[in-house]
């Protein structure tokens, strides 16, 4: 399930109208169990993230105010198996450097095979952080992070659109979620890629980007960096 929104913009964006954004994302698609956001200053990445919807996080407009953004994603959570609601599995997962996000919308149907290879390195229990590792893994022996998404989705197969962020401001998208399409867009210089919210039309941008143009819908399979 889930509903996510990347940012790539030339100059600073408030992370206040990203939120914004989120909450109408939040509003009309399938979330509302967890959220976080990741962003990079250029050499490290933060993160924020939480167990209530971004609707209800009374916390975060003040965590998150005056901050701003470049480069990053929201990631808005409604988990495939209910069980897994919890701190741990709210994402975008990290890693301990701070140098590499990764986020997941969609369930990957064989991550049970891969669980015990990554026990050790997994705090949660959701099919996504399982995906979250075994892409790493791969960046990890070299592959480009676009070769790297689409492995994972077609070794752990199921659904799968994914967003991975690097610390440099590297950002790329996946689509592999037929349920849940994937558009690329521009509001003005600043440059999107959102989840569409369930919804086989143009309702996100009537309702959430109105003035979207450029608009571009990632065929499924398709891997692309944000420029």
């Amino acid at each position: 399930m889930c509903e996510m929104l990347a940012i790539a913009s030339p100059t600073p964006v408030n992370i206040t109208e990203v939120l914004q954004w989120s909450c109408l994302l939040d509003e009309y698609g399938v979330a509302g169990y967890g959220w976080g956001i990741v962003w990079t200053d250029g050499s490290t990445i933060h993160r924020y993230r939480s167990v209530d919807g971004i609707r209800q996080d009374g916390t975060a407009p003040r965590a998150l105010q005056n901050l701003t953004m470049t480069r990053g994603y929201v990631h808005l959570r409604r988990p495939s198996l209910m069980t897994t609601i919890g701190y741990v599995n709210a994402q975008p997962y990290i890693t301990p450097e701070n140098d590499w996000a990764f986020a997941h919308n969609g369930y990957l149907e064989r991550h049970q095979e891969f669980r015990a290879q990554y026990q050790n390195r997994l705090q949660g229990t959701s099919d996504s952080e399982v995906g979250f590792h075994y892409w790493l893994d791969r960046v990890t022996e070299g592959n480009s992070v676009t070769q790297s998404l689409a492995a994972t989705h077609q070794a752990l197969g199921g659904k799968a659109n994914l967003m991975a962020l690097r610390a440099n401001g590297e950002l790329a998208v996946y689509a592999g979620n037929e349920e849940n399409l994937v558009y690329r867009f521009r509001l003005g210089a600043v440059q999107l890629a959102s989840t569409s919210l369930h919804s086989h039309d143009l309702f996100l941008f009537d309702t959430v980007f109105p003035g979207a143009n450029d608009i571009e819908r990632l065929a499924p399979g398709t891997a692309i960096f944000m420029p």
